[in-house]
């Protein structure tokens, strides 16, 4: 399961931001398409073991999924869907230039401000 990989990778990055900015990290979002083989839900299930004892322990990784979508190269028609076979929804072709479903990003970071800090300490 790559997931965990991804998830450590992820959690690095996201350590680098909280530490550039000496605050703790409260959440982080991600985008993550079909075509990406990455399965949301690993990933999710990962993210608690992989920050567990670090200074991320806590903070919540939410996941936003991208579709894929496609211009059919026969028709014109545009599709639009979560299954990573895709196929044009008018002509049936496989002959598309995809357009998206590749994501794996970060989206954003939510750090804690020096008051909630000062809160939590």
């Amino acid at each position: 399961m790559h997931e965990f990989s991804i998830a450590r990778s992820i959690a690095h990055q996201l350590a680098e931001v909280a530490q550039e900015h000496q605050a703790k990290l409260l959440s982080a979002t991600v985008a993550i398409g079909p075509l990406s083989t990455v399965v949301p839900e690993l990933l999710r299930e990962a993210w608690p073991y992989v920050i567990k004892g670090t200074d991320l322990e806590g903070a919540a990784l939410h996941i936003e999924r991208v579709p894929v979508r496609a211009r059919c190269n026969e028709c014109g028609a545009t599709t639009e869907g979560y299954d990573p076979f895709v196929k044009c929804r008018e002509c049936g072709s496989l002959n598309l230039s995809i357009e998206s479903g590749f994501e794996l990003q970060i989206l954003s970071a939510e750090l804690a401000d020096s008051a909630e800090e000062a809160g939590n300490s």
